[in-house]
């Protein structure tokens, strides 16, 4: 796969997922751009990928309990990622969220702790905390306020 690099997102698949009933998708080895009108779910794509990498409910600012991204009227949410691994076979990690905010966690359909999980995501340099690499919609204010910047016209 050329131009991917080690733990890159090559694929998202969701299922009862806040809005989404079932969705799947690949992505490119570079700038991948989620696009489309409000109210669509590019935002709960986003919090997919977080929660699906071990990242808390907290940093999405979005719901508290993990039950609360299962989709209105089903019992499990599931959210699988597949990262590519140079190495061989690429990684797919699932977690299984119930409407009762326990989750099952799998890495290569092999039962697993959140613990491995996030011991996988550090191996591969993803930092879901680090807000450099992974901003949520929801704490792009926060992230402003906190990082000094500043705009230069040029004409």
């Amino acid at each position: 796969m050329d131009g991917w690099m080690q733990g890159s997102l090559a694929r998202v698949k969701l299922k009862n997922f806040v809005t989404y009933e079932s969705v799947e998708f690949k992505t490119g080895p570079h700038l991948n751009i989620i696009i489309g009108p409000n109210g669509t779910g590019k935002s709960s794509i986003v919090c997919a990928i977080c929660l699906g990498l071990g990242g808390k409910t907290n940093l999405l600012g979005r719901a508290r309990e993990i039950g609360e991204f299962v989709k209105h009227g089903t019992n499990v949410a599931i959210i699988e990622l597949e990262l590519y691994n140079k190495h061989g076979l690429n990684y797919t990690i699932k977690r299984s969220i119930s409407r009762d905010n326990k989750s099952d966690w799998f890495i290569n359909q092999r039962p697993v702790n959140l613990k491995e999980v996030t011991a996988l995501a550090k191996k591969l340099n993803i930092d879901v905390n680090n807000l450099c690499q992974f901003l949520p919609q929801d704490m792009v204010a926060e992230f402003c306020k906190d990082v000094a910047f500043s705009v230069t016209r040029i004409n």
